[in-house]
């Protein structure tokens, strides 16, 4: 594997997101055994990662999308993902969304709000709509990616479900539950599912999408047991003429990691400071979230020390590890940052000018492919009027 990454570096330079292409299969396959017996579309979650190749791979197992808006619905054109297989999720959609989608032929709708079906959808047809419903429960996971409470902004009321229902019925075709992302524990998507059919029966709803959320190991949590999960849920999925699902982390994560380069090593009298090419510019979760990423140094030389391994952005929030234990590197070492294949290169951004790193796929006969090249200085002001 150090092979590799040290090829990887030396053809394409770093940064560099690296994916594999067997592991990435592997993760698609668990979740599709899940629900075999099933009348089941399993859909990707875009905004996870939105390149192109991987959803193509992705689309060819039989997966759909789930999108928020434009941008992604042009990757998922890309990748050949046809719009019958295409939800169209979020909480802020507009007229304008709507005429685009529908020209598009987008199949399903989440309908996020009472207000917004009264906005968008109450005179209107051409589309499956699924009314995402907000169980409140407590996903147990991070506040900022938990959904499913009553005071998130995410979802509407059983009672505003119901409202719809008595007066427009026939113009819904399922419910959505989504209660959060990185959830590692099977009785809250348990007890929203149970809750959700409750209401199913009582209104004959025979569909539903249960949204995604499963959580992977980042450090010392266990990740989500699929058999588990798979005995708990399908008896009661079988209430269901069709289900639908959104998976993005559990299928992306593990598949991907990134792969920067040691440009010093600082020593003040308190801690020591790695100082790598990449940052919250390239992989923002340590940051925002507090997330944990294991990271290994492709090439160790020297014992272990407690140290930080931080960007070289003008923030003191710039940090993709606090306090770790890792062999000391030393200038031009490369290092990789695990875990990293859902939400990096997604929510990758150019604070203080700095460009996006390119994405190499490692393929199953072990090519190396390029899968988006390196975002150069000059297209950062492509946009820019100057006259």
């Amino acid at each position: 594997m150090k092979e590799i990454f040290e090829k990887i570096a030396m053809k394409f330079g770093t940064p560099t997101y690296v994916y594999f292409e067997e592991i990435l299969e592997k993760r698609a396959l668990m979740v599709k055994q899940v629900f075999e017996n099933l009348n089941f579309l399993p859909t990707v979650a875009v905004k996870a990662n939105n390149n192109p190749y991987l959803l193509k791979i992705l689309k060819d197992m039989g997966f759909g999308a789930d999108i928020l808006g434009e941008g992604e619905f042009l990757a998922c054109k890309f990748a050949g993902i046809t719009p019958e297989k295409i939800v169209w999720n979020g909480n802020g959609k507009s007229k304008k969304q709507r005429e685009f989608f529908l020209s598009k032929g987008i199949k399903y709708v989440n309908v996020d709000s009472k207000e917004e079906f009264e906005l968008l959808w109450k005179e209107k047809e051409g589309f499956e709509l699924f009314l995402r419903v907000n169980p409140d429960i407590d996903p147990k996971t991070h506040p900022y990616i938990s959904t499913g409470l009553k005071k998130h902004k995410f979802g509407m009321s059983f009672s505003q479900a119901e409202e719809i229902l008595e007066k427009y019925g026939r113009k819904i075709s399922g419910f959505h539950i989504h209660i959060g992302s990185q959830i590692n524990d099977i009785s809250p998507f348990k007890e929203a599912l149970e809750k959700v059919t409750l209401l199913a029966k009582k209104y004959n709803v025979r569909s539903i999408n249960i949204g995604g959320g499963w959580g992977i190991r980042y450090k010392d949590e266990s990740e989500l047991n699929v058999d588990e999960l798979k005995k708990t849920m399908v008896p009661i999925l079988k209430n269901y003429e069709f289900v639908i699902n959104e998976i993005g982390r559990f299928i992306f994560a593990p598949s991907g990691v990134l792969l920067t380069k040691v440009l010093l090593v600082k020593r003040t009298e308190e801690k020591t400071f790695v100082v790598v090419e990449s940052g919250m510019n390239h992989l923002i979760r340590p940051a925002l979230y507090g997330a944990f990423h294991e990271i290994e140094v492709l090439d160790p030389k020297n014992p272990v020390v407690k140290l930080d391994v931080v960007g070289p952005l003008c923030e003191s929030g710039d940090f993709l590890a606090e306090n770790i234990n890792l062999p000391l590197p030393e200038v031009d070492d490369l290092v990789i940052i695990k875990n990293a294949g859902a939400y990096g290169f997604s929510m990758a951004n150019n604070y203080n000018g700095t460009t996006k790193p390119a994405e190499v796929l490692v393929k199953k006969d072990g090519a190396i492919k390029l899968i988006r090249k390196r975002q150069s200085i000059n297209e950062l002001f492509d946009s820019c009027i100057l006259d």
